[in-house]
């Protein structure tokens, strides 16, 4: 099945296949899914900004599309395998609430660690096509964890960037690999379609006062509200451990 970003529609036309949605566990077609397959650093600095969407639709649904991204140094190799497609990390950012609810229930925070990976010619130009694979992982108030701690400690509302050392990627996500997979967007304007969605079905655990510093930027949420699955349907795997 093709994967790429078809062309937009116009401001007004109905949105399809859009994301966030929610999840009903019941529901998902249980199958034999391609393993994910990760590679991280054991510790890098990340780079860190506030952005809000470069391009802003008339028709957008969200009060607040500004979120804080950490991004990986250049040539850092954090990839995630999916199959036989290997895409690059691209940054990583959290919403609050949860965007993805799970039988209509929200977690306090979403993290995405957003991948992405060039098809065929025009790379060097930047022409080619771009296809994007979005992890998703809950977070909720728990025990402390050092590296999502200091990321989210550091959050401030200014695009002038500044770095949180010594970050250790796995550190961000379950042991457990099990997922839900769909076709989705993004959930920042433009929506741009053609994502491959996996959220992880365990969450991690960040402590109270990192999690209560990012939702005081915040104050109204930075979650897009859950958007008809329509016909699509959410696949599930088995339980899968690193």
């Amino acid at each position: 099945m093709s994967l790429t970003a078809p062309a937009q529609p116009a401001a007004g036309t109905p949105l399809l296949s859009q994301s966030p949605v929610d999840i009903r566990p019941h529901a998902t077609d249980v199958s034999a899914l391609p393993p994910l397959r990760l590679r991280h650093p054991a510790r890098l600095a990340l780079r860190l900004r506030f952005e809000r969407p470069r391009e802003h639709r008339p028709d957008c649904d969200r009060p607040e599309e500004g979120t804080v991204k950490a991004e990986p140094p250049t040539g850092a190799e954090c990839l995630l395998s999916v199959g036989d497609a290997t895409y690059r990390l691209e940054d990583v950012h959290w919403h609050t609430p949860s965007e993805h609810t799970v039988g209509g229930v929200a977690f306090p925070m979403e993290q995405h660690l957003k991948y992405v990976r060039t098809l065929g010619d025009g790379a060097e130009t930047g022409a080619a096509a771009k296809e994007y694979a979005v992890l998703g992982v809950f977070v909720h108030p728990g025990e402390a964890n050092d590296s999502l701690d200091r990321l989210l400690g550091s959050a401030r509302r200014r695009e002038e960037p500044w770095q949180v050392p010594g970050v250790t990627l796995d550190a961000l996500l379950p042991p457990c690999t099990e997922s839900y997979r769909y076709l989705g967007s993004t959930t920042t304007c433009p929506y741009t379609t053609g994502v491959r969605w996996t959220v992880l079905t365990h969450p991690v655990q960040a402590s109270a006062a990192a999690l209560a510093h990012y939702r005081s930027l915040f104050p109204e949420g930075n979650a897009r509200a859950v958007q008809p699955l329509g016909d699509r349907r959410i696949a599930g795997d088995r339980h899968r451990w690193w």
